[in-house]
């Protein structure tokens, strides 16, 4: 590229140089050259200034503009969670693959195919029942997946699992049944799970994929609402799905179940309180004209505590009125009666439900259970007098050892005593020996 300023410059040296060696005549000759001289500088600058400017302009056409990279956002990473393309939806699979085997010395249940334990139904010690009854199922395995997306409300979370149980519980029915199934998001939660009324947290663990008596596992159909109070200390309020039954005697509850839960736990987490509550309602009907409602309600306390990190006491306390939904081992929830113009009485249910257990923990293998649990019905209201052959007390003795030969495998050997009585003073005893591995994934 020319140097316009430097041309510029050598022409005006030359004209001046011309117009001391030319020495004109004339002051007036003179005076002409060097006004042409400094047109000439003048019009050389602006096209210097042109050629500036022009260069500029080039110079911005020729630098593209590169929109900024925004870093991508990184999915908090917690273990065993595979994280999707869009960086935020995390998936988690888990589940057990579980093999159990029952022998029953005496008491087995009528329908000999029944891996849990049946106390509240087996035969009477008068109807001289067959002893010494194998099972072996693999239907308690278990399948589930979890689901967390961050959201601007707090995380989105969302958990199916099921089992091969089905409807019928029994040895090798090998039918999906949904346990879980629900969405929360914040302090909300939509979908079936364990109830408001009871808990798995304050009962020891055992052998048995029933649950031990004295407590409850029952899973519903809710949305649920928790409160936290303080650091130690929350509410939970729920509706559930009540009585749904639909056939001549029970004609399906009008309004849904309340239940409730308190928590409170100490500063150092050693120890669980929990304060349960329950109202619904029993509802019998054939046709608008003869139905017949009763309000069935339950009250609940729990705990534990953990003594050494090696030693826990657990216990529980339940008492209910007209209902047999949500704890374990419960006869029916009311009896009815037909008046003489087809219209029917409710005699509700009364119970108390009571559990104690103990857990010690040998070593990082193996680990042992004691526990006892009962269930005592008020025996001198109408429902007794309307069922005779109902039960009026249970209990079981249980002791278990657990055995972790590595990661994730327990061995577990169970045995349980138990025995029902009747409201006619009738007895029936159970004893079984239940076996089971189990791999958690």
């Amino acid at each position: 590229m020319v140097k316009v300023k430097t041309l510029a410059l050598a022409l005006s040296a030359v004209f001046m140089g011309t117009a001391v060696h030319a020495a004109p005549s004339t002051n007036k000759e003179v005076t002409d050259l060097q006004s042409e001289v400094a047109q000439l500088k003048q019009l050389v600058q602006q096209l210097s200034n042109q050629q500036q400017q022009q260069a500029v302009q080039l110079q911005q056409r020729a630098v593209v503009p590169v929109a900024p990279v925004a870093a991508p956002t990184v999915a908090s990473s917690k273990p065993g969670w595979i994280t999707l393309a869009d960086g935020q939806t995390q998936l988690k699979v888990y589940g057990s693959v579980r093999a159990d085997a029952t022998y029953d010395f005496e008491g087995g249940t009528s329908d000999t195919t029944d891996i849990y334990n049946r106390t509240e139904k087996v035969p009477l010690n008068s109807a001289n029942a067959t002893k010494n009854n194998l099972n072996v199922s693999a239907a308690a395995s278990r399948i589930g997946l979890d689901v967390m997306r961050p959201t601007q409300y707090g995380d989105l979370n969302a958990k199916l699992e099921a089992d091969f149980l089905g409807s019928g519980y029994t040895n090798g029915n090998g039918s999906f049944r949904v346990r879980h199934a629900y969405v929360s998001l914040d302090r909300w939660l939509v979908g079936q799970t364990t109830s408001v009324f009871v808990n798995n947290e304050t009962s020891p663990e055992v052998v048995d994929a029933r649950g031990v008596m004295g407590s409850g596992t029952q899973r519903n159909v809710q949305v649920r609402y928790t409160q936290p109070l303080t650091a130690n200390q929350k509410l939970l309020v729920a509706v559930e799905s009540g009585d749904v039954e639909n056939n001549k005697t029970a004609g399906g509850s009008r309004l849904p179940a309340l239940t409730a839960r308190y928590d409170i736990s100490t500063a150092d987490k050693k120890g669980t309180l929990q304060v349960h509550g329950l109202v619904h309602e029993n509802r019998v009907s054939t046709n608008d004209s003869n139905d017949e409602e009763k309000m069935g309600w339950g009250a609940g306390i729990g705990g534990k505590y953990s003594f050494t990190p090696a030693d826990t006491l657990f216990a529980n306390y339940y008492y209910v009125k007209g209902d047999n939904k949500y704890m374990l081992y419960t006869d029916p929830a009311y009896a009815t009666s037909v008046n003489s113009d087809g219209s029917y009485n409710i005699y509700e249910s009364e119970y108390s439900a009571a559990l104690l257990g103990y857990a010690h923990k040998w070593n990082n293998q193996w680990r042992s259970n004691l526990a006892a649990g009962g269930l005592w019905y008020k025996d001198d209201n109408s429902y007794a007098k309307a069922s005779t052959t109902a039960n009026k007390s249970l209990y079981n003795v249980i002791l278990n050892t657990f055995y972790t030969p590595v990661k994730n495998v327990d061995v577990g050997a169970e045995y349980t005593y138990g025995q029902r009585k009747t409201f006619t003073e009738q007895k029936g005893d159970y004893s079984r020996l239940n076996l089971m591995a189990r791999y958690n994934f």
